[in-house]
């Protein structure tokens, strides 16, 4: 497995995470909310919130980044 593929799980890993975090939050304190509705919030919601990919390119190739809301530092792979 390279490194681009090891990116790409570890984003749509945490993608998953937040988007479950966000709409059980909604399923418990909107409960009138319509199924299709709580889904396109935490979709928005957890877009804004999961890791950008980064590449950029050095003397030595290309490298991968990603930046993160909750991180000051960016995570080089």
């Amino acid at each position: 497995m390279n490194k681009n593929t090891k990116v790409r799980i570890l984003w749509y890993l945490s993608f998953l995470v937040i988007f479950l975090i966000v709409w059980t939050i909604l399923h418990y304190t909107f409960e009138n909310l319509v199924s299709p509705y709580k889904g396109m919030i935490s979709g928005g919601i957890a877009g804004l919130l999961s890791p950008r990919i980064t590449q950029y390119e050095t003397q030595s190739g290309k490298q991968t980044q990603l930046k993160w809301v909750f991180l000051k530092k960016a995570i080089t792979i």
